[in-house]
C-alpha cells in the first residue's frame, strides 16, 4: 500500500498526457489535407481515446478518479443541445 499514492501520481499524469495527446492528433486529423495522413492520424486518435479510457477505468475502480452522475435537468439540457446542434448542421448540408 506503501506505492499507492505514487500510483495515484503516475496515473494520473499519464491520464493528463493521453488527454493532451488526444487534444493534439485531433486537431492534426482536422488540419490533414491528405487522406492517407489523416486516416494514419485518426488511428492514432483512435487508439489513444483507448488507452485513455482504458486507464479511466483503472482509476475509478481504484476510487483515484470519481464521477457524480449528472442532475437529470443538466443531461436534459445537454442532450437537447445536442439535438439542436445536430439539426442545425443538417440544414447547412
Amino acid at each position: 500500500m506503501q506505492n499507492q499514492p505514487q500510483e495515484k501520481e503516475w496515473a494520473g499524469s499519464i491520464l493528463y498526457f493521453l488527454k493532451s495527446e488526444t487534444t493534439m492528433l485531433c486537431t492534426a486529423a482536422m488540419e490533414s489535407a491528405n487522406d492517407n495522413v489523416r486516416n494514419h492520424i485518426l488511428g492514432l486518435l483512435n487508439k489513444s481515446l483507448e488507452n485513455q479510457n482504458n486507464l479511466f477505468q483503472i482509476m475509478n475502480k481504484k476510487g483515484w478518479y470519481k464521477v457524480e452522475a449528472a442532475a437529470q435537468e443538466e443531461y436534459n439540457r445537454a442532450q437537447q443541445n445536442l439535438n439542436t446542434m445536430t439539426s442545425q448542421l443538417q440544414n447547412m448540408q
